[in-house]
């Protein structure tokens, strides 16, 4: 706490200025004298007041505020109302009020300058005469600076004003209340300033380089938000370029669904600073869903309120998967575990989901992700007893299991329609691979083809189905995206297994019985030997292809980033969507396969921060 001395220190009284004790050759004193001009001059009773020198009042929620004043240059004071009352009564021992006018007595008493209240609209200033009346504050003031003596009589009352919110400093709203007071206002402009004044501005250098801090962060935060702009607008090679599906200020996936609307999932984004000099981001707590047409502006979404109340907690999000379609979705919660939603067509409005039901957690060894089918039920892959299995779960249903392919490793799972699942099947006896295909109608058969099937390929790494058509797209080992045409139907595959003359089904007791299918059967064509192929999906009209690309032969100085391409699936042949230095991948057909929606990265300028952007692109474009 800082000393005041004693009040008959007689130096004390002899500087005491206007207003005070006055030495007119000799001394004059005594208590009738010093008592009258008290009452006839409303101004100060004690020491000068210093404008460098602030007593600062808390409501107890804030402990260390004067360390931050003593940083910035000021020489402070700091207690709680009821300790500096108490100190009134025993340093100014006449005084008759008590409250904030004895707090602003015992600094008038001893020089301070200025008393700062926290939560101003909480403390009760009516023992007090305000200049133009009674104040009025907002209770969201964290700060008032309270004008002392012969500084202002009636008192002034400066406030911070709303705080940056770019800067984020917990000293500044302080600083800013104090430096509405016009003895300080004045040292920021110091061509007009007195000998006395340019000292007190030195002493306060730092205060006043924190608050020239709050325009260069607020210009930081414009130019940050100017490059992404810049980088997303202008990035792209090709005509026409991509345009981004949110707002500038959110990092957000987005899902086209199967009402052609396009749904975004996103967290809203603010960018701050602590220095002025490297940018930071603040993150919003919740993953919100917008809806809108495929090509609408961000700000013409609206809330998807449908869909679990449009938003979840970050913290309890841990995942959503969709059917390709995008019809259905796997939910999944800390608090709720998975729910499976559908878009209901009989429901109206933008956005109309219902909820089907809780879908139980996955048994041990069910590694692979959900992947949820346009009937409303989840498959998932795994091994359980050394056996790779599908297992299959619908809300309300018992659980429905599939394969059970000895010393298999099944992978990437998709739904070829409503009945049929197929799973890329790697064999460890003799590492061969296959594609393996399930179905929920007659589980007790299992019907596998050789990887070769895919133009004499050794391996696959992703499959996927096209619809309307008894047809497979393949992304070998190789790189290359083929095209497999299956000898008939998926029943009638399952039903009647073409397989080869020296083929026997292979039995066991207990396990569905396995069918290899005669190569010979199969016809193929090879679409695309780009290298670095990924994100497979298809358009719903079966026409096309969409993924992400990679490689030198895509991009020489930038092997590594991803582009977005579509293959026509029946003449082949690949274009690029996208062209530029940036990370592109996870494309999405909207429903009518006019458009692709993807996922951007960008590095945020001055940070070590990435943001995720979603963007769109017509699929028609030359």
């Amino acid at each position: 706490m800082t000393e005041f001395g004693s009040s008959t220190d007689l130096e004390t009284l002899r500087r005491s200025g206007r207003g005070k004790f006055i030495v007119l050759g000799v001394l004059i004193a005594g208590a009738l004298g010093a008592a009258a001009w008290t009452f006839l001059k409303k101004g100060g009773i004690g020491n000068p007041e210093e404008a460098g020198k602030v007593l600062v009042v808390t409501r107890g929620t804030h402990v260390g505020v004067s360390l931050t004043l003593k940083e910035a240059g000021f020489e402070t004071g700091e207690g709680t109302l009821d300790a500096w009352v108490n100190k009134a009564k025993d340093d100014v021992p006449e005084l008759e009020v008590t409250g904030v006018a004895a707090v602003m007595a015992l600094a008038d008493r001893f020089g301070w300058g200025f008393v700062v209240f926290e939560s101003p609209s909480e403390v009760d200033f009516s023992g007090l005469e305000f200049e133009g009346g009674a104040p009025t504050i907002p209770a969201d003031t964290k700060w008032a600076a309270v004008s002392v003596g012969d500084f202002a009589f009636p008192h002034v009352l400066t406030r911070n004003p709303a705080p940056s919110k770019v800067l984020r400093d917990g000293s500044l709203p302080l600083l800013q209340a104090l430096f509405e007071q016009k003895q300080l206002a004045a040292l920021r402009k110091p061509e007009s300033l007195a000998v006395d004044q340019l000292q007190l501005r030195d002493k306060l250098e730092e205060a006043m380089r924190r608050l020239n801090q709050i325009p260069d962060a607020e210009r930081l935060g414009e130019k940050v938000v100017h490059d992404i702009d810049k980088t997303l607008a202008d990035s792209d090679r090709v005509e026409p370029k991509p345009t981004r599906v949110g707002a500038t200020l959110e990092s957000l996936t987005a899902q086209p669904l199967a009402d052609g609307s396009v749904l975004s999932i996103g967290r809203s984004l603010a960018v701050v600073t602590r220095d002025a000099v490297r940018a930071d981001l603040d993150l919003g707590d919740a993953e919100t869903f917008l809806v809108g047409a495929p090509m609408a502006a961000a700000t013409d979404r609206v809330p998807c309120t449908g869909l679990a109340g449009g938003s979840v907690q970050v913290g309890d999000l841990r995942a959503l998967a969709w059917s390709d379609d995008g019809s259905t979705v796997l939910l999944s919660t800390s608090a709720s575990g998975d729910s499976l939603w559908t878009l209901d067509a009989a429901k109206p409005g933008v956005c109309a989901w219902s909820k089907l039901g809780t879908v139980p957690l996955p048994r041990v060894g069910l590694d692979g992700p959900p992947v949820p089918s346009r009937s409303g039920r989840v498959a998932r892959v795994g091994s359980i007893d050394g056996r790779g299995v599908v297992v299959v779960a619908r809300p309300g249903e018992p659980d429905v299991e599939l394969g059970m392919l000895e010393s298999t490793v099944l992978s990437n799972l998709v739904w070829l329609d409503d009945e049929h699942l197929a799973a890329v099947a790697d064999y460890e006896v003799d590492n061969s691979a296959w594609i393996a295909v399930f179905s929920l109608r007659d589980p007790t058969r299992v019907v596998v083809m050789p990887a070769a099937v895919a133009d004499s390929s050794q391996g696959i790494s992703q499959i996927a189905a096209v619809p309307g058509r008894s047809a497979l797209v393949a992304v070998t080992f190789d790189g290359r995206l083929v095209r497999i045409d299956l000898p008939s139907t998926l029943a009638e595959l399952i039903a009647s297994p073409p397989m080869a003359a020296d083929k026997v089904p292979l039995v066991a007791a207990g396990r569905p019985t396995i069918y290899e299918l005669d190569r010979g059967r199969f016809t193929s064509k090879t679409l695309t030997d780009q290298d670095g192929i990924s994100d497979l999906v298809i358009a719903r009209d079966g026409k096309r292809a969409a993924m992400t690309v990679r490689g030198e032969s895509v991009d020489p100085d930038a092997p590594n980033d991803g582009e977005i391409a579509v293959v026509d699936l029946e003449t082949g042949g690949l274009r690029l969507l996208t062209r530029n230095d940036l990370r592109d991948d996870d494309p999405a057909f909207t429903a009518d396969g006019r458009h692709i929606v993807f996922e951007t990265r960008v590095e945020m300028p001055r940070s070590d921060w990435t943001i995720t952007a979603a963007r769109i692109v017509p699929t028609d474009a030359p």
